[in-house]
């Protein structure tokens, strides 16, 4: 972390997140991984749920170390048991859910015109039908509560094409339709939905799927020049989570170093 992005751990602390509780899906690594250091150091209890018991387990483990309470579930979105026996798990520990962070997903790389139906159709699976299985599954427990909220991480991908981007883009897309949808559902329950579009992050994910070369390149389009760090990502997830955002809901925020804007600043650079 740089020191222009250096914050204190507990920079968010609304005093209503103390012993709230989050249940965190894709909170093995990356994004969700640091969403829940974020919300946890505010005081907010967490369920760190992961298709990787293991990753899930030392997340959760490292949340305990520093006095939080964290627990650890395995779980795969697309999986409508697991999901449920989640649920059940929460509500066991925790006897209630005030926020949702889905931070679950794939990528699949591929141009269309080579891509496999079936991969497209797992791209989907994960990224837009787990989306939708999850907060369905949760929507009882987040209608008892005073502070409800549900933030999906989609991507800048899903507004714009990209090369290679095969089903990832539309299914972002997708997730950022069908998260306004349940924004506008859920409001008379109290529940806000929100969706967060990272561009470049350095994150386990982005690595295994960018070769050093194109994150080089990628770096050099982004204004800010450099990838965005997930514990910045965190913390836009843990303010739209938070009551300190209790007026946003059905927007989608792009957080991306200005990656959105690179062709007009570079234009704008070009005829200067």
């Amino acid at each position: 972390m740089t020191a222009s992005t250096a914050r204190p751990a507990n920079w968010l602390m609304h005093p209503a997140l103390k012993d709230a509780v989050v249940l965190v899906a894709g909170g093995g690594s990356g994004i969700g991984e640091a969403a829940a250091h974020t919300l946890a150091a505010s005081g907010a209890r967490i369920a760190v749920a992961d298709r990787r018991p293991e990753m899930a387990q030392k997340v959760a483990a490292e949340l305990a170390e520093s006095g939080a309470k964290a627990i650890a579930i395995a779980m795969d979105v697309t999986s409508q048991s697991d999901i449920d026996a989640a649920v059940a798990r929460l509500g066991k520990e925790f006897g209630r859910l005030d926020m949702l962070i889905n931070t679950a997903g794939v990528i699949n790389p591929a141009e269309l015109e080579s891509l496999d139906l079936a991969e497209w159709r797992k791209t989907f699976e994960v990224n837009v039908d787990g989306a939708l299985m999850l907060a369905r599954s949760c929507l009882p427990l987040l209608r008892e509560s005073k502070m409800a909220a549900v933030v999906n991480v989609s991507s800048l991908a899903g507004g714009r094409g990209y090369p290679n981007g095969g089903a990832y883009g539309p299914s972002k897309a997708a997730l950022i339709s069908l998260s306004r949808q349940m924004a506008l559902e859920w409001a008379p329950h109290g529940i806000r939905v929100n969706t967060v579009n990272p561009g470049t992050v350095d994150t386990p994910l982005t690595r295994a799927n960018m070769r050093p070369a194109s994150i080089k390149d990628r770096e050099a389009s982004i204004p800010l020049h450099r990838m965005g760090q997930a514990s910045e990502l965190g913390d836009l997830i843990a303010f739209l989570a938070s009551p300190a955002a209790s007026f946003i809901t059905a927007q989608d925020i792009n957080c991306d170093g200005g990656l959105s804007q690179a062709l007009m600043v570079q234009k704008f650079h070009a005829n200067a």
